[in-house]
C-alpha cells in the first residue's frame, strides 16, 4: 500500500511494506517536485506497525518532519 502527496514543495511517497514478522515497515521517499524528472533526494524506513494504515501514518509523519527540519536536499 502506498500514498502519494505533495508537502512543502516536495513529492512524497509513503509506503507500507509487508515485513517477515507479519507487520508492515513504513518507508518514505521524498523528491523535489521542481524540474523535469523528480529524483529521490531522501529515503528512509520510518518504523514498523501492525497495520498498513498505521505504517502509512508513520511514513507520512516522518516525511513531514524531515521536510520541516530541512533534512531533504
Amino acid at each position: 500500500m502506498e500514498r502519494q502527496f505533495e508537502y512543502g514543495g516536495y513529492a512524497v511517497v509513503a509506503r507500507a511494506v509487508p515485513s517477515a514478522d507479519g507487520g508492515f515497515t513504513a518507508t518514505v521517499v521524498i523528491a523535489d517536485t521542481f524540474g523535469e524528472a523528480p529524483q529521490p533526494s531522501f529515503e528512509e524506513e520510518a518504523g514498523v506497525a501492525l497495520t498498513q494504515e498505521a505504517a502509512i501514518a508513520l511514513a507520512e509523519a516522518a516525511a513531514m518532519r524531515a521536510i520541516d527540519a530541512g533534512q531533504v536536499n
